[in-house]
């Protein structure tokens, strides 16, 4: 599988339940980095390039993630494209993910199931 920045960037984003609007205010408020929602979609996408100096590492603190967790290998097992992550309005790419990432995805679906019952 091809490596993507952009997916890992987006697949963390939506693991952590964080909105496009909320990681900009967050670039802008603590960073003093301004980006357009447009930009971050194409960042996520993989249209245009992360600065790596100065974007890379404000979206790890925003994160919570080390820098070189977005360089880590991807070498998972085939998954689905994507799919539904607790809510059906958001998916998560898979395929970005780390297999820690998906321990603590399914660590947390459990959690929720056995508080829903």
């Amino acid at each position: 599988m091809a490596f993507s920045l952009g997916k890992r960037l987006k697949a963390t984003r939506e693991m952590l339940r964080l909105t496009q609007e909320q990681v900009i205010e967050q670039l802008e408020n603590r960073f003093e980095i301004e980006i357009s929602q447009q930009t971050l979609s194409t960042i996520e996408t993989g249209k245009r390039k992360v600065d790596a100096e100065r974007e890379l590492p404000a979206f790890a603190a925003i994160y919570g993630r080390a820098i070189d967790y977005f360089y880590e290998s991807l070498d998972l097992p085939p998954t689905p494209t994507s799919a539904t992550y607790f809510r059906p309005s958001i998916t998560v790419d898979f395929d970005a993910l780390t297999q820690r990432d998906k321990l603590e995805l399914a660590a947390e679906l459990i959690h929720t199931v056995l508080q829903e019952t």
